[in-house]
C-alpha cells in the first residue's frame, strides 16, 4: 500500500506554508489526517464543535481531541453547539460547521480547512446526490480543492485509512450513532451499498470513475457559463436567445453562480417562454421578461445613514441601554469612526473571554437581511468598540475611576 503520508506531502506540499485547519471529530479519518498533517510539518490547528448530541460521549470526544492536541503540541479550537432535541440535526450541524469554515477563510485567505472524507464517503455522496436529483454538480461529488477547502484523503478508503492509524499506532474515537440507521447516509452505508457490493464487488471503482468524469464535464460546463452570468451581474439582464441555447445542466449551472436555487429552473424556462412583462422572484429582486430579454429589477431600499455624537461627562449613569456606549478616552488609540460592519471584523465583548466575530453577534440576533446590511460598528485605530445596537466591547470601556469619560450616541 502507498504511503498515505508520503502521498498526502507529496500531493499537497503546495501549501506548506498555509495554515491548515483540520475539522476533527475524533474518528479515525480525521485524526489520522491531523496525525499525518502535523507529522510532514504542515502549519496545523486542529477545529471541533461539541453538538452535545450524544450526551457524555460527544464530551468525551471533546476531550480527546483536546488530549491528542497537547499530545501532538497543535493548536485546538473548540465550540459547543447543543442540538440535542432540536428538528434537521445534520443539516443544522452542517450548517454551522460550514459557517465556521467561511469565517476562518474569510478572516486570512492563507487560511485553509482540511476535511478527512474518503473515498467510501465519496461513494455515499454519488448515491445520495442521485436520490436528490442534483444534476451534473450533484453527481461531480466532492472535490480535492475547492475554495480553500482541501480533501487530502479522497484517494483512500476507510479500511486503508485504518490499516494506516494501527500500523501507526495511532488512537481515535468511534461514533456509535454510525451505527444507527437513523439517516440515509447511515442507510445506505450499512444496508444498500454493502448490498449492492455482494453482487459486484466493483461497484466502488466504477462509481469513482463516473464521478471523475461528472468532474471533467462539471469544469467544462464552469468554464461555458462563467463568462455568461458575469455579463449578467454586470449588465442586470440576459437575451432570452442566449438563454434558449442552454442545456438543462448549463442553466442548473448558470442559477448556482447567480446563488439561485436550482428549483427555480422551472421557473425560469417557463418565464423565457411566456408572454412579456412576466415576472418571478429573484432573491431580493424581480427577473422581468421584456420581450427578447430577461431584466433583473432590483427592489429600491431605503439607504439608512448614520451619524454619531460624542460628548464629555463626568460620571457614569445608574443605569445604562444600547443606543449609548461609555467610553475612558484614555483608553481609545486614534480616532473614533463609525463604519458598516465586513466579515471578519472582531469584538471583545464586555462578560466573555476572548474575542467574537460581528457576524456571529448579528447572527445570533435572528436580523432581517436589510437590519444586517445596516449594522454599523464603531472603532478606532486599534479595536472594535461597539456593535451598534447590539455588542459592546471592553477594550475602552469607562469604569467608575475613570478620569475622562466620554458618551457616544448613534442616531
Amino acid at each position: 500500500m502507498l504511503n498515505i503520508s508520503k502521498h498526502i506531502d507529496n500531493e499537497w506540499s503546495h501549501l506548506k506554508d498555509k495554515n491548515i485547519f483540520v475539522s476533527c471529530s475524533g474518528g479515525v479519518d480525521s485524526i489520522v489526517l491531523a496525525w499525518i498533517l502535523n507529522k510532514i510539518n504542515f502549519k496545523v490547528k486542529v477545529i471541533h464543535i461539541n453538538y452535545k448530541l450524544r450526551s457524555k460521549e460527544s464530551d468525551l470526544d471533546a476531550l480527546f481531541i483536546k488530549s491528542f492536541c497537547e499530545k501532538h503540541q497543535i493548536t485546538c479550537l473548540e465550540k459547543t453547539i447543543n442540538l440535542k432535541g432540536k428538528k434537521n440535526i445534520q443539516e443544522r450541524a452542517r450548517n454551522h460547521r460550514y459557517k465556521w469554515f467561511r469565517h476562518i477563510i474569510a478572516y486570512n485567505q492563507d487560511n485553509y480547512i482540511a476535511l478527512g472524507h474518503h473515498k467510501d464517503d465519496q461513494i455515499e455522496t454519488f448515491f445520495l446526490n442521485i436520490t436528490r436529483n442534483s444534476g451534473i454538480m450533484g453527481l461531480a461529488c466532492m472535490l480535492k480543492e475547492h475554495n480553500n477547502i482541501i480533501r487530502p484523503l479522497l484517494d483512500y478508503n476507510k479500511n486503508e485509512i485504518i490499516e494506516y492509524a494501527k500500523l501507526n499506532e495511532i488512537k481515535w474515537r468511534e461514533d456509535s450513532s454510525n451505527k444507527l440507521n437513523n439517516y440515509r447516509r447511515n442507510i445506505l452505508r450499512n444496508i444498500i451499498i454493502p448490498e449492492i457490493k455482494s453482487n459486484n464487488i466493483n461497484i466502488g471503482d466504477s462509481v469513482i470513475t463516473l464521478i471523475q468524469a461528472f468532474q471533467k464535464t462539471q469544469k467544462k460546463i464552469e468554464k461555458k457559463i462563467t463568462p455568461i452570468s458575469v455579463n449578467f451581474i454586470e449588465k442586470g439582464y440576459i437575451t432570452i436567445n442566449k438563454l434558449k441555447t442552454l442545456n438543462t445542466f448549463e442553466l442548473i449551472e448558470f442559477l448556482r453562480q447567480l446563488n439561485q436555487p436550482s428549483s427555480n429552473i422551472d421557473e425560469l424556462i417557463k418565464l423565457y417562454n411566456t408572454q412579456k412583462g412576466k415576472k418571478i422572484k429573484w432573491g431580493n429582486n424581480w427577473l422581468i421578461n421584456e420581450g427578447d430579454r430577461l431584466l433583473e429589477k432590483k427592489e429600491l431600499k431605503k439607504k439608512l445613514k448614520f451619524v454619531f455624537k460624542v460628548e464629555k461627562i463626568k460620571l457614569l449613569p445608574n443605569k445604562f441601554n444600547k443606543d449609548e456606549i461609555y467610553l475612558d478616552s484614555n483608553k481609545v488609540s486614534g480616532l473614533l469612526q463609525l463604519r458598516n460592519w465586513d466579515i471578519g471584523d472582531r469584538i471583545f465583548p464586555i462578560g466573555m473571554k476572548g474575542s467574537k466575530l460581528v457576524s456571529d453577534i448579528i447572527s445570533d440576533a435572528k436580523l432581517t437581511s436589510q437590519e444586517k446590511e445596516s449594522v454599523m460598528i464603531l472603532h478606532d485605530d486599534k479595536n472594535i468598540h461597539w456593535c451598534v445596537g447590539l455588542t459592546i466591547g471592553r477594550k475602552a470601556i469607562a469604569e467608575e475611576n475613570s478620569k475622562n469619560i466620554i458618551k457616544v450616541t448613534v442616531s
